[in-house]
């Protein structure tokens, strides 16, 4: 079984080791942050089909909103066509509050799989119900293949949703035998798929062949930023059921040690996602991406990272019923 030394540490010490890590990455990758405004005909857009949903649902999901929509513009600036925006948008709000207490623990959540399979979730007007609509109107925006991957990979981080309930506990992994499946949980649950292939839409990249080889790095990487963005903010609040604990726990590395393979390994990726995409469009659109990503991170209140780098916040208020 592997141990890990038990430090106490206070909220300069986090501070301080996370604002290197962060510096430590940016710096690597040669990160810039472009230049981001709101987008007012997308808020518009989707607020629109929120509240055609009912003022319930509406509720329901506006916190999620400015994120998606912050998602949105940073990660698929690129993207020009509006209506693809929307739907990008309406799905990041969508998963997002499948994730809120009283969905996930719902037994439409729970049963989902099943329920899909027998055709009920067709009839659903909750949140799952307004998923699956917004996924079945993906088809017309991707490649086929993309279109049934970003499906797929629903289903999956329902899934994977299930299974850190199941063994999300501090301490149900502890061994190094449990590596293979903290990254497995890990992909599961990390929605990466979905949010790779809403990169290259099918009008300007109708052909797969073109990133496909790219696609499980990118999957990683999305995970990799997250949690390596997301390492200050979760340190502070003292969380220990993540993959960044769970790693460090079974590998016996310290926390800072785990962060910093992370931190190396994404660099690894981020040379072979460019390797395999080479020059060109395809590759130009994945460039945008993964600063548009960083970016989301940032400079998105959640994260924190104004406490420990030069970053301006992206604030989207005024989302309303009425």
């Amino acid at each position: 079984m592997s141990t890990v030394p038990q430090t106490t540490s206070t909220p300069d010490i986090i501070a301080d080791k996370s604002r290197r890590a962060v510096r430590d990455l940016l710096e690597r990758l040669q990160f810039t942050a472009p230049s981001f405004s709101r987008d007012h005909v997308l808020e518009s857009r989707v607020v629109d089909v929120l509240r055609g949903w009912g003022r319930d649902m509406f509720a329901l999901l506006r916190p999620y909103v400015p994120p998606a929509i912050i998602m949105t513009i940073t990660g698929y600036h690129h993207i020009t066509d509006i209506d693809v925006k929307v739907k990008i948008a309406l799905f990041s709000c969508l998963i997002t509050g499948v994730d809120d207490m009283s969905v996930l623990g719902s037994s439409v959540v729970r049963d989902f799989h099943h329920r899909l399979c027998v055709g009920f979730m067709q009839y659903d007007t909750g949140v799952m119900g307004r998923l699956m609509q917004t996924l079945s109107a993906m088809w017309p925006f991707y490649p086929e293949f993309s279109a049934t991957s970003i499906f797929t990979s629903v289903t999956r981080v329902v899934n994977g949703c299930m299974l850190e309930q199941i063994s999300g506990k501090p301490g149900i992994v502890s061994s190094s035998d449990a590596l293979p499946f903290i990254a497995y949980r890990r992909d599961m649950s990390g929605l990466g798929e979905a949010f790779a292939y809403f990169i290259w839409d099918k009008k300007n990249f109708p052909d797969v062949e073109l990133y496909i080889q790219a696609i499980p790095d990118i999957c990683w990487f999305l995970c990799y930023i997250n949690d390596i963005l997301s390492f200050y903010k979760e340190e502070l609040a003292g969380e220990t059921s993540n993959y960044m604990s769970d790693r460090s726990r079974a590998s016996g590395d310290s926390a800072q040690e785990t962060l910093q393979k992370v931190i190396d390994e994404t660099i690894s990726i981020v040379e072979r996602v460019r390797n395999i995409l080479g020059e060109g469009p395809v590759r130009d659109a994945w460039e945008s991406f993964a600063k548009g990503y960083i970016t989301f991170h940032t400079h998105n209140p959640r994260y924190r990272l104004k406490e420990l780098i030069e970053c301006e916040y992206i604030v989207v208020d005024g989302i309303d019923y009425v």
